[in-house]
């Protein structure tokens, strides 16, 4: 019997600006890869903003693709290598496997995809789907927390109070540490004071040092984690890390030239952290987090649509018009 090539849904970016739902055709699983019939995807808005407007990389976005990075489904073919995912289970994948027409950029936002055995992610029944499918941004928080070393009774201040900021202070916070989460958007910081750090500030308020101080009683911050990695930004939070031993993690996208003052960081004798992309192994420690609640994104979803609604969503993440954090593509009512 030959191979079997099934039609599937997929989000596509054609252009700058320009994201549709279209299909693209799946084959078989390959040796090593596992076919995940996608329930939930998760939106990286970050991320493939900068893709959907071309700004992600030097090289350019490669249109037209397909995108996202973390999906949660359940699988329905494997590999002939594959012996340790069972078909029927539920999985975590990351990203998506095809050839011709339009290419994965990730490719994780679609009906139906393989994905290499390497990028599977088991779950437990009492993680939920919506916990799930942001496996890899839950990822971009503990690796920034991860990188602080802590010495005890420590702040830790994190600047953006996007998903990525809001998980990097649950990770903080799972480590022992108190967080300051610091925003603009009231929303967000809502929902931040409930699900992510001890205190929130408003930026937008002014003095921020002062506000920090007041809540750490004048103590410098152990670290600062900054997600918007803006030159404007440096110079606020620097003053608040103690000369010689504050840290800073460079947790955010930027591309072109340095947006830090690099001189400011060497006389301040400030150590520095920059993280990016993934591992099987921060992957598997954000999700063990996730599992034992510690890190909670369900609740961080504020919009939640089929896969007709997606575009939807890209317009809105263009127009900023409307106040967003967590964006779940339900792909379960498409099937």
């Amino acid at each position: 019997m030959g191979a079997i090539v099934t039609k599937t849904d997929a989000v596509l970016f054609y252009g700058r600006h320009d994201a549709r739902l279209g299909s693209i055709e799946i084959g078989d699983p390959g040796p090593d890869e596992v076919q995940v019939r996608t329930s939930a995807s998760l939106i990286s808005t970050g991320t493939e903003r900068w893709i959907l407007t071309d700004r992600f990389s030097a090289s350019g976005t490669p249109y037209p693709c397909v995108p996202g990075y973390q999906r949660v489904g359940i699988v329905t073919k494997t590999g002939s290598n594959v012996r340790d995912v069972r078909i029927g289970e539920r999985v975590i994948a990351t990203s998506g496997s095809w050839t011709g027409g339009s290419i994965p950029y990730w490719g994780a936002h679609l009906a139906l995809a393989n994905t290499s055995r390497s990028e599977i992610y088991p779950v437990a029944d009492s993680l939920s789907n919506e916990d799930a499918a942001g496996i890899v941004v839950a990822q971009v928080g503990y690796n920034a927390a991860s990188r602080v070393s802590l010495g005890g009774d420590d702040w830790i201040v994190v600047y953006g109070d996007g998903l990525i900021g809001q998980c990097a202070a649950q990770a903080a916070r799972a480590r022992g540490a108190k967080t300051i989460l610091v925003g603009r958007r009231r929303e967000r910081l809502e929902l931040g004071a409930i699900y992510s750090a001890d205190h929130v500030i408003d930026s937008s308020a002014g003095d921020l040092s002062g506000q920090v101080k007041e809540i750490t009683g004048g103590r410098h911050a152990t670290a600062v984690l900054d997600t918007l990695q803006q030159r404007e930004l440096q110079l606020e939070y620097v003053p608040l890390l103690e000369q010689g031993a504050g840290q800073i993690v460079y947790c955010g996208h930027a591309i072109g030239d340095a947006w830090a003052d690099m001189s400011l960081l060497q006389a301040c004798g400030l150590t520095c952290h920059f993280v990016s992309d993934w591992t099987r192994e921060r992957n598997e420690a954000a999700l063990s987090l996730l599992t034992e609640g510690s890190m909670r994104l369900a609740p961080l979803v504020t919009h939640r649509g089929t896969a007709a609604e997606a575009p939807g969503f890209y317009r809105m993440l263009l127009d900023k018009k409307e106040p967003f954090l967590g964006i779940l593509i339900d792909w379960s009512l498409e099937q």
